[in-house]
């Protein structure tokens, strides 16, 4: 669903701690930008590849599944870097403590940040809610909207939580001892032809047990978890070699190749290619922003 640019004057009296400044999500056209804008952005890239250009000559590429949070006032210029349209989303965002909070939220700024399918589906949502709500004329629609933008950053909280720990436990009574040690097993042997009944002897368990009190306290099982553990390992082979074939990518992993592609698509909304062809060879030296 397209949504298009919408400005949000906010006529409150009173100073919110966030507040909606603008929103939108279609086909993104060249921006020059040497003061910055003048609020907070976020953007969301649905599909398509960008490029982001700042006063100091460094660069930042933006591909599909791809966020970035830009501070206000920051001088930038960004178009599209593809045939294909750019489909981009984007929240401005001001308020008394709107920068406090999105640290507080342990939101990285000026960084591209990788998510995968799912946690897009959500965010993109959430967008469309905002956006929406911002056409209302009611009563106190600031306040809703500071609402939903605080929902929203918490959502992108948990979603960047979620891709670095693929899944967080929840509290129950068995050992947490055990499963953080499986946890750190995983990580360190995922490139090994890893058997479950390997981690579950090297924390004190029986294969049945293990996988019961996993389930019960990831959701998923061991297996499972593996598999996203060497996913997350994969999509950064792919940003940080190029050069190295699908093939080799999935060998490493101990898959078969065409199964990996599959898993990979679903996992992050693109073939392993597709993620490598079209965006990789498109980025500069890796930089670095403080």
């Amino acid at each position: 669903m397209l949504l298009p640019f919408r400005l949000f004057p906010n006529q409150s009296s009173y100073q919110l701690p966030l507040a909606l400044y603008s929103c939108g999500l279609h086909d993104q056209n060249y921006q020059y930008r040497p003061m910055g804008y003048p609020t907070l952005q976020c953007f969301i890239n649905f599909g398509g590849y960008g490029t982001f250009h700042f006063q100091n000559n460094k660069e930042l590429v933006l591909a599909p599944y791809h966020a970035l949070l830009l501070p206000a006032k920051v001088g930038h210029e960004y178009f599209s870097s593809s045939d294909q349209p750019w489909l981009l989303g984007f929240i401005g965002i001001h308020g008394t403590t709107a920068e406090d909070i999105i640290k507080g939220c342990n939101i990285p700024l000026m960084r591209s940040i990788l998510l995968d399918h799912s946690s897009v589906t959500k965010l993109e949502n959430k967008l469309t809610t905002i956006w929406q709500a911002s056409a209302l004329d009611s009563a106190n629609i600031e306040g809703q909207l500071s609402v939903q933008l605080y929902e929203f950053l918490i959502l992108f909280s948990e979603q960047i939580v979620r891709i670095k720990n693929p899944l967080l436990p929840n509290q129950s009574n068995i050992s947490q001892e055990a499963l953080q040690l499986a946890i750190q097993y995983m990580k360190q042997h995922y490139d090994e032809n890893l058997l479950i009944a390997n981690i579950a002897h090297a924390v004190g368990y029986s294969v049945q047990h293990f996988q019961r009190i996993f389930r019960e306290a990831y959701g998923i099982n061991p297996h499972a978890y593996l598999q996203r553990i060497r996913l997350q390992q994969a999509a950064t082979w792919l940003e940080n070699n190029p050069d190295d074939s699908i093939q080799e990518i999935s060998n490493r992993l101990g898959m078969e190749t065409s199964y990996f592609i599959r898993i990979f698509k679903k996992q992050f909304g693109l073939t392993p290619g597709k993620f490598r062809a079209t965006y990789i060879h498109n980025i500069p030296d890796p930089i670095s922003f403080t």
